[in-house]
């Protein structure tokens, strides 16, 4: 999503949120195709791999080779961010006391670029190394190898999916983003006091502007626009304080979830 917002021309809110629903919809839309065929075809003799059902034909052979395609240009997409997550996460360590208010720059670069791009400074880290040659080659090679031997290993392709649906899907879904925005929103995080006296400001501006054009000046009369200003602020606040314990709830129902999909696939796959 990062990545997104730093390639796209236009990245404003709606700009992006077209390109995410137009790229999630159309996948989507293919998968829920691919989907009704294969059961109008086989009903309930359905397997996890509807291609390898069909007679060999050029349609088959055509599904056949897309499918290749898609795994020889998926997998390096796939390895990038999990070498670069595997290096982060072996670099990490705990903040101490003294470096906690300042924000991580160990996380993703654009995610940092992002939010420097505001007018409020926020305080970084000094910039992470670069990884070194030797390491790049020593946690690719491990991905390639570890990928390699599951691929050898597994021959149920509906066992994969399942056991990744069920961890990842969830995960990206409903357990780290309510997750993340539990930990930006929490008073102590720098981001969000920086946001929050934004807002203020945008407040007190607002309200200072709209009070003036009233008395025919700019200055107001002492409690004008505090008078103004606090339900606003009230008001936003609650909501903050609703959305963040909405988002851990989420990601507990997350968490619920995956569970009971685990819990789901071990038991059909050992009556199977």
């Amino acid at each position: 999503m990062f990545s997104i917002l730093n390639e796209i021309k236009d990245n404003r809110h709606i700009r992006t949120t077209g390109v995410v629903t137009a790229s999630i919809g159309t996948a989507a839309s293919i998968y829920v195709l691919v989907a009704i065929t294969g059961y109008l075809s086989f009903g309930d003799n359905v397997v996890g791999n509807i291609v390898s059902q069909y007679i060999p034909n050029l349609a088959s052979t055509v599904g056949r080779a897309a499918i290749v395609v898609l795994v020889m240009f998926s997998y390096p997409l796939q390895v990038h961010p999990c070498r670069a997550s595997v290096d982060a996460v072996s670099k990490w360590r705990p903040a101490s006391k003294r470096t906690q208010e300042f924000t991580p720059a160990s996380g993703s670069p654009s995610r940092s670029s992002l939010l420097n791009q505001s007018s409020g400074k926020v305080p970084s880290r000094s910039k992470p190394e670069e990884m070194s040659e030797l390491r790049f080659a020593v946690i690719t090679t491990s991905i390639i190898i570890l990928s390699y031997i599951v691929a050898m290993t597994v021959s149920s392709l509906d066992k994969v999916l399942a056991y990744v649906g069920s961890t990842g899907s969830t995960s990206i879904s409903f357990i780290l983003p309510g997750l993340f925005y539990y930990k930006i929103s929490s008073p102590d995080s720098p981001h969000h006091q920086r946001l929050m006296k934004e807002d203020d400001d945008e407040d007190y501006d607002g309200s200072s502007s709209e009070s003036g054009d009233e008395a025919g000046s700019p200055i107001t009369a002492p409690g004008t626009w505090r008078d103004a200003w606090n339900p606003k602020a009230k008001g936003r606040q609650y909501r903050r304080d609703l959305l963040r314990k909405l988002s851990l709830a989420l990601a507990a129902y997350g968490l619920c979830v995956m569970v009971t999909c685990l819990a789901i696939n071990t038991y059909l796959n050992a009556q199977h």
